[in-house]
């Protein structure tokens, strides 16, 4: 799986009465830098990425996460007749990272197309994260 960084990550921190002791939301979102090419010859690829978003937290203060994630950077090369292309979000997890102490985004992206290049270099992403402080 590549790994990649991002950019732009805004965090939003806000006190709540969660299960279990928890008393902190973190709404995170930002960009991640991806390099993802299907050329006019392949039919189809999947990739997985992964990235690290949020505050560092001890595992013991971290109850989980859920994430979101979008393409929000993408081109085309569209020469001669009808094409067609897919851009998939196929799943996304959003998990703590023991090395790291952050969560740990994976998401993975299938493209797919009829005789045409596509090339992704951004991803869109948003993560919720549940802690006790």
């Amino acid at each position: 799986m590549p790994e990649t960084t991002t950019c732009g990550e805004q965090i939003l921190e806000t006190v709540v009465a969660g299960p279990d002791g928890a008393n902190r939301l973190f709404a995170c979102t930002g960009i991640a830098n991806v390099q993802m090419s299907l050329t006019r010859t392949q039919e189809q690829t999947t990739e997985t990425w992964t990235f690290l978003v949020g505050p560092t937290l001890p595992h013991s203060k971290f109850h989980r996460a859920i994430g979101m994630a979008s393409v929000s950077l993408q081109t085309v090369d569209i020469q001669g007749a009808p094409a067609a292309f897919t851009v998939h979000v196929v799943s996304v997890e959003a998990n703590w990272d023991d090395e790291s102490e952050r969560v740990e985004m994976r998401v993975e992206v299938l493209l797919s197309s009829d005789m045409i290049s596509v090339n992704i270099s951004q991803l869109r992403y948003w993560v919720t994260i549940l802690a006790q402080m």
